[in-house]
């Protein structure tokens, strides 16, 4: 017994047992880092869990919305222009581009537009 607490007392040994000291140190601190990584990730695809789950329950209240007779009888009505017993449709012809010219000046640069806005009066 007195051998060993010699041996303790050495040099030697107290090198060693630093070392070994710092090798524990080292290994810990890898774990520690990883398990902060670790948690990390979690919390990011929890995060994004709950965007999913979210953006879920709007799709599911859209298909709700789909499958009424309400968006039924509107998507009819928009897409094969239909109408109701009673009403009356009103058509308008298409836009047709102004003859004066006014046209013209879109096609002109900036500030070509900022000389005319300024030094021409039309």
């Amino acid at each position: 017994m007195t051998e060993f607490k010699d041996f303790i007392r050495t040099k030697w040994a107290t090198a060693g047992l630093a070392l070994l000291l710092l090798m524990v140190s080292v290994g810990l601190s890898k774990m520690l880092r990883q398990k902060y990584e670790v948690n990390r990730e979690i919390k990011k695809l929890q995060t994004r869990a709950d965007e999913i789950q979210k953006e879920n329950e709007e799709l599911t209240e859209l298909i709700k919305y789909y499958n009424t007779p309400e968006y039924t009888e509107r998507a009819a009505r928009d897409k094969l222009n239909l109408k109701k017993e009673g009403e009356f449709v009103v058509s308008l012809p298409p836009a047709e581009e102004p003859k004066d010219g006014s046209a013209k000046q879109d096609n002109l640069s900036n500030p070509q537009k900022w000389f005319n806005y300024f030094f021409r009066n039309e």
